[in-house]
């Protein structure tokens, strides 16, 4: 069974706040997957709090069309149990962009708070290379990487995890890191810039748009690294996509009790 990552009850959809406009424009949408009536429950849940909806029309205009559906749904005298009981049930099914808000609750979930960075140093050699960490998150990749790398760029889209990063670059006295906004199939940087490209829980909604764009800023003889955090899932054999697109993997028990597979490919361009 999935652990979730978060206790919806400690929230409110003032959290709703913190989220960037790319969220936004992703959860306010009817395709995004939901176990009940997601328009129904969003209105519920956003009937307490008409200064998120007016907040997320003015960030992200593109959501004004499903914020309209929310507001046409009748309330038929919504009890304040009922209101909660659809917010803890939104918040519940966003719990992966509610822990983008909060770094520090972001940091306490299995797949970082577990893992070993043996398991990146096993992968690849990072001594005296310039690295990119793409979708950095908290820094899981980016902080173990720069303990041997000469350069650690972080890219991640979330400004609130952006921020974290730097707070504690500032803290650490890291000199060594960078980190910028960019999205993996959107990267801010020249081609052919890096020794190795890093990523962890990245790939996988357009594999071929994504790949060539890691190799894009990827040296020739550089490396594409997927070092995985840990998790509970048994997976029983690696990733078909990456295995087929020239990714070598390596697999170890997590210690959730999960199998974890993490993958490397070397950059061979012409």
């Amino acid at each position: 069974m999935h652990d979730h990552w978060i206790n919806p009850s400690d929230y409110t959809m003032d959290c709703f706040l913190l989220f960037d406009r790319w969220v936004l424009r992703m959860i306010f949408n009817e395709q995004y997957p939901y176990p009940g009536d997601y328009i129904t429950d969003m209105a519920k849940a956003l009937s307490q709090y008409p200064y998120i909806d007016a907040f997320c029309r003015i960030k992200a205009p593109e959501t004004i069309p499903f914020l309209n559906k929310t507001r046409s749904v009748p309330n038929s005298g919504w009890t304040d149990s009922e209101m909660r009981k659809a917010e803890t049930a939104i918040l519940q099914a966003l719990e992966t962009s509610v822990v983008y808000a909060y770094p520090e609750v972001m940091e306490t979930v299995n797949y970082i708070r577990d893992w070993n960075p043996v398991y990146l140093y096993e992968l690849v050699s990072l001594e005296d290379k310039i690295v990119l960490d793409v979708g950095a998150g908290t820094g899981r990749l980016a902080f173990a990487a720069a303990k041997k790398a000469r350069r650690v760029y972080a890219s991640e889209p979330c400004d609130q995890l952006r921020e974290y990063m730097r707070d504690r670059i500032h803290k650490e006295g890291i000199t060594n890191i960078k980190v910028l906004d960019g999205i993996v199939t959107c990267l801010p940087y020249e081609d052919n810039t890096f020794d190795a490209v890093l990523s962890g829980h990245v790939i996988g909604d357009d594999y071929d748009r994504e790949i060539a764009e890691l190799t894009r800023v990827t040296k020739n003889g550089g490396d594409l690294v997927i070092c995985n955090g840990e998790d509970e899932f048994c997976r029983s054999a690696p990733n078909h996509e990456l295995v087929t697109r020239g990714f070598s993997w390596f697999s170890h028990k997590s210690i959730n009790g999960g199998t974890v597979y993490n993958y490397r490919k070397q950059i061979i361009k012409d």
